[in-house]
């Protein structure tokens, strides 16, 4: 018999591979993953759980693009006129009963009203309080001469008005953010003169100085309360008299006239037009016309600054979105049915319905994707006579943008719940830094400031120094260093972002 020979040794087994941390992943795969996240709340917190996460998020303005694009910015809230309350909108029922929501109120319009604020301070206006998104604000002198200003919280957007004998301007002030983190944060200043027209000066938060811009444009706004709205470097505000639509490109500074298309024209107390933006951040305008909501885009040529024409882009009936989400029919005599037109914002159109059936007066807001087509109920109560609905959309948190200074410091998901899902900055900083600016140089007499406050006199009037006397007043505080205008703005942002940052929570 053969003997077999013996059996080869077997190689050893492999050792087992060291398992990889998710923290251990490169930037590249992190932001793949990150792109399959449902929304910004869930990035915002996933990006806070770990520094490698933070660094991965901030580094990349390719990402940022890419998830705007898949993702669209998320409705926190409706802020509710006259007295704003504040509507969290949730994919679950809202409760009126929850002490959280409750809690989540905006601000106390009966406490900014009546408080123990001091007589020569700034109030909030006791019968008109808000206007388009503005708090109107008032200061009783001691000689009981009233100065009005209005700010908006969510726009961090200012407008004073100054009234003399001889004098007759508004001085509106417009907080531009750097949009990808690196530049500067700049405050556009607008001065509307109704027989001089308009003027700018710009403050940039690098330089922490004004710069005054020597041109003069005629008037271009019919005189009254008319504020801007800031978009992707325009400032656009409704010329409603003269179916035009004043822009003012904060790339150049210069103003240009834009009419209106034609089938939205109308007589100046009836327009119902709203400017925004589609979700690829074309501008475009929004009506209703006959019972139709009906879209424009706004065509350019080869320089953005050449503007072509309006172009029609998608008409919706409102019949059936009215009879999809109420049961009532527009055409029906015992349904009293009115549908407004809230807001344009990312490509998304904002509704507010109030309807009457079965003797129950309600309202309901509904959003509209301009490009799906797809109609989302927002929130729904019984009628409450608000007056105007300013929607809240999620920004891209400042703390997600990298910037020169930055220096990296470690975060636990125990910070994020102690510090709410976004990290809280310092509201408004660069407009009150504004205001001081301009403040400082209008109280101090020295040579340094000799030079900026002559431009303040040519800027706001050209003619005289009362107005600018009229302008220290409204930045000064009163007697006791109390109650100054930036104090008020500072307070109000203060509890925006303790709202925000509540209704962030509450939807974790």
């Amino acid at each position: 018999m053969s003997s077999q020979p013996p059996p080869s040794p077997q190689p050893p087994p492999p050792p087992p591979r060291a398992p990889t941390a998710v923290t251990g992943l490169g930037d590249d795969l992190l932001r793949e993953i990150f792109l399959r996240l449902p929304d910004l709340p869930s990035l915002v917190r996933a990006a806070f759980a770990c520094r490698a996460f933070r660094r991965a998020v901030r580094s990349s303005p390719a990402f940022r693009r890419s998830f705007r694009a898949l993702h669209a910015p998320p409705l926190l809230a409706l802020f509710l006129e006259p007295n704003f309350e504040v509507v969290p909108v949730f994919p679950c029922s809202w409760r009126r009963s929850d002490p959280d929501l409750v809690a989540a109120d905006f601000f106390d319009i009966r406490l900014s009203r009546h408080g123990d604020a001091d007589a020569t301070g700034w109030e909030i206006h006791s019968k008109n309080p808000s206007n388009d998104g503005y708090f109107i604000l008032d200061k009783v002198g001691a000689a009981g001469i009233k100065r009005r200003a209005a700010y908006n919280p969510l726009t961090q957007a200012l407008d004073v008005f100054l009234y003399q004998p001889e004098v007759d301007i508004d001085l509106q002030f417009y907080t531009l953010s750097s949009e990808n983190g690196h530049g500067p944060s700049r405050v556009v200043c607008v001065r509307h003169h109704r027989r001089r027209g308009e003027r700018v000066t710009v403050f940039s938060s690098d330089t922490m100085e004004w710069k005054f811009f020597p041109n003069n444009t005629p008037p271009l706004r019919e005189p009254g309360f008319t504020t801007g709205t800031v978009m992707r470097g325009l400032i656009w505000w409704q010329n409603l008299m003269y179916d035009q639509i004043v822009v003012l490109h904060t790339s150049t500074f210069h103003f240009s006239l834009i009419d209106v298309p034609t089938p939205l024209m109308t007589e100046w107390d009836e327009s119902t037009y709203k400017l925004g933006e589609t979700n690829d951040e074309k501008l475009c305008i929004v009506d209703i016309k006959d019972n139709t909501l009906v879209s424009f885009l706004l065509t350019a040529g080869d320089d953005d600054s050449v503007v072509e024409r309006w172009v029609l882009y998608k008409e919706f009936p409102l019949d059936p979105i009215v009879n999809n989400t109420t049961g009532c029919s527009m055409e029906e005599d015992d349904c009293q049915v009115r549908v407004q037109l809230v807001a344009v914002i990312d490509g998304f159109i904002y509704l507010s319905i109030f309807y009457c059936k079965d003797a129950q007066s309600s309202e309901l807001y509904l959003s509209l994707c301009l490009e799906t087509s797809e109609m989302s109920e927002l929130f729904k109560d019984t009628y409450r006579y608000n007056q105007e609905v300013h929607p809240y959309v999620m920004p891209w948190p400042p703390s997600l943008l990298q910037t020169k200074e930055d220096s990296e410091t470690e975060f636990t998901s125990d910070s994020v719940v102690d510090d709410g899902p976004v990290c809280t900055e310092k509201a408004s900083s660069v407009l009150i830094a504004a205001l001081q600016s301009l403040s400082q140089a209008l109280m101090d007499g020295n040579d340094s400031n000799k030079e900026i406050v002559a431009d303040l006199d040519a800027f706001l009037l050209d003619t005289t120094k009362k107005t600018v006397a009229e302008l220290d007043v409204f930045l000064r505080p009163n007697e006791d260093g109390e109650g100054s205008l930036m104090s008020k703005i500072a307070s109000f942002d203060a509890q925006l972002v303790t709202a925000r940052d509540r209704i962030l929570r509450i939807s974790a």
